[in-house]
Order: structure tokens, then C-alpha cells, then sequence
């Protein structure tokens, strides 16, 4: 009897972890919500810079403009771009190697930070800078060699720092 209730607990926990992997493989994701931060341009005027990301965790620029202007750039395929990363957090977890890995449609991990003309999995050795309310910021350029959506892990020090999904268009 007590056999038969460990196969059959054993069983049970198989079949929902089959199935739990089955669900996330044909999850179709959505784009991450954009989000804005105050900023006051050179000039004195007020405006705003709009991250797509997690607010109060993790964005990159993706546009700014005039208070309730700001308009969203594009990312483009193919494309190398600048785009200033945002964290908030606890400073030894937003410091260190800063790695991003985007997997795109197909479930392909690709590296997606540019140095020089290469494409590259991490930075080493970023340090804390704040910068616009968020406890540090890192510039850096990236390349999505294709278009469609792109999931991007965020890593400090190889330890999973964040995710977020954008949308990437043909020029």
C-alpha cells in the first residue's frame, strides 16, 4: 500500500511538472509596460524620460520629451543603439558584471550588449552611479539581429536580477 501511494505521489508530481513546463514553453509574451521618470533638461524645461521595464526595479530609456509629451522610440532590428539602463535596489545587487541575455522568438539565447563592434553577453565590473531617482544606471548599446519579441534576462554577478520582454520592428 505504501508503495502504491509513493507511485502515485510520484506519478502526480511528474504530470504536473510535464505540464507546468509545457505551459511556459507556449506562453506567448507580452511587451513590458513603459513607465516615465521627472527629469529637468539643460534648458530649465521639464520633462520626462520613458523606461520600458519593471518601475521601482529595472528599465532602460526608451524615448523622452516635454511633460505628457514624451514619445517612445522604436527598437529596431539589426539596429546598434544606445539605451541608458536604470536600477533600483541594494547597491550589491545592482554592481558588478552586468550580463544581459535576450532570447528571441524562436527561444534563441543571443548576446545582445555591444562593445566596439562586437556583440557581447556582459560588462565587467559596473559600479554604482545614480542617476534620474534610480540608485545606479549603466549606459550601454545593444543589437537584436531580428525583429518580433525578445525577452531579456538581467544579471549582476551571474545572479538573475530581472526580466523584461521588448518589442523589436523591421526598419
Amino acid at each position: 500500500m505504501k508503495n502504491k501511494m509513493i507511485k502515485l505521489i510520484s506519478l502526480l508530481f511528474l504530470v504536473t511538472l510535464v505540464g507546468c513546463n509545457n505551459i511556459d514553453k507556449n506562453e506567448t509574451p507580452e511587451a513590458s509596460s513603459t513607465f516615465s521618470l521627472p527629469v529637468t533638461f539643460n534648458d530649465g524645461t521639464k520633462g520626462e524620460y520613458l523606461l520600458i521595464g519593471e518601475e521601482g526595479k529595472v528599465g532602460f530609456l526608451v524615448g523622452s520629451g516635454k511633460k505628457g509629451e514624451a514619445i517612445e522610440e522604436k527598437i529596431i532590428a539589426n539596429k546598434g543603439s544606445k539605451y541608458m539602463w536604470h536600477f533600483w535596489g541594494d547597491k550589491d545587487r545592482i554592481s558588478g558584471n552586468f550580463k544581459v541575455v535576450g532570447t528571441d522568438k524562436e527561444g534563441k539565447e543571443h548576446p545582445v550588449l555591444v562593445s566596439g563592434t562586437d556583440t557581447v553577453w556582459q560588462y565587467a565590473n559596473t559600479s554604482i552611479s545614480p542617476s534620474n531617482g534610480a540608485d545606479s544606471h549603466i549606459p550601454s548599446n545593444m543589437l537584436f539581429p531580428t525583429s518580433g519579441l525578445w525577452k531579456l534576462d538581467i544579471y549582476f554577478n551571474e545572479k538573475l536580477f530581472g526580466k523584461l520582454v521588448v518589442n523589436v520592428v523591421e526598419s
